[in-house]
Order: structure tokens, then sequence, then C-alpha cells
């Protein structure tokens, strides 16, 4: 047990040191396990925003596609002479309206690449929607000019856009994983 006024002192001195020393290295620690976790957090809501663009890109390609196997079958039955049957055009529509409707999740999957700070990606998902809506505007029933044939090239000028923009989201994907 100290009895001088010195011992005290330095025993004081040496409990003030230990608990800064101590107080110091644990916020020092939290900062950076916080920091760590914020990051992790980040990168985990950047990955899922991802994989939900690719969802919306998806969707829109699967129903593009339903839609141009028809109206290339429209078209050839045209080609021929022939009249489409009801069937047929009932299912055109269908397909037209259902690709007009995802269409506006390929416009949210934009704002949702803005908020992350992808601009480049966005800009080829712009580039995409704008291949698609163009295709849509090709391939109504009340294009005369439309040929099957060209409405194939349409179908690989769409597919490489789609592999483009997933170049481009790779590179963001590789960055986040």
């Amino acid at each position: 047990m100290p009895t001088t006024w010195i011992e005290i002192v330095d025993t004081a001195v040496k409990i003030g040191l230990g608990a800064v020393i101590t107080g110091v290295a644990t916020f020092v620690n939290n900062h950076q396990s916080h920091a760590r976790t914020v990051e992790k957090d980040r990168h985990a809501k950047s990955v899922e925003m991802l994989e939900s663009v690719t969802l919306s890109i998806e969707e829109v390609t699967h129903a593009l596609l339903k839609h141009w196997s028809h109206i290339l079958e429209w078209a050839r039955t045209n080609e021929r002479g022939e009249k489409p049957s009801k069937d047929r055009d009932e299912s055109i529509s269908e397909y037209r309206g259902e690709l007009f409707d995802l269409s506006k999740g390929l416009t949210n999957s934009e704002g949702r690449l803005l908020l992350m700070g992808y601009a480049q990606q966005q800009q080829k998902l712009r580039e995409f929607g704008a291949l698609v809506s163009e295709y849509h505007r090709y391939s109504s029933r009340n294009n005369e000019q439309m040929k099957s044939t060209e409405l194939e090239a349409w179908r690989l000028k769409i597919l490489d856009g789609r592999e483009a923009l997933y170049a481009s989201l790779n590179k963001a994907y590789s960055a986040e994983s």
C-alpha cells in the first residue's frame, strides 16, 4: 500500500495512462470496425443492386424474344401471302404489351445504377433500352416494310447489345466481388 504522496501520484498516473491508452485503442478499433462494416454493407447493397438490374434486363430480353419469335412467324406468313391466325395476332399483342410494361424496369435500373455511381453501366443500359425501343417501333404489325430477314438481323443486334451491356456490368460486379 502506497504511503507517500509521490507513490500515490505515481500510481494514479500509471492508472490514468493505462485508461487513456485503453480508451484510445478501443476508439481506434471500433472506428475501424465500423468503417469495415459500413463498407461491407455498401458492397452487399451494390452487389444486390447489380443482380436486380440483371433480372430486369433478363425479363425484358425474355419478353422480347417471345415477341420476336411470334412476329417473325407473322412476317413469314405475310411474305407467303397468307393471312396470320387470330391467335397469332393476339399473342403478338400480348407480348408487345408485356415488352412495353417491362421496359419500365430498365428505366428504374438506370436510376439505381446512377445512384450507386455506375455511370458507364447506366449509359450501356440506356443504349440497350434504345435498341429495344427501336425494335419495338420496327416490329409493329402496321409496319408494311417489315421483313423476316430484317427481324432476324434485329435479334442478333439485340443479343449483341445485351452482350456489350453485360460486359460493362461484369466490370462493375467484378470490382465489387
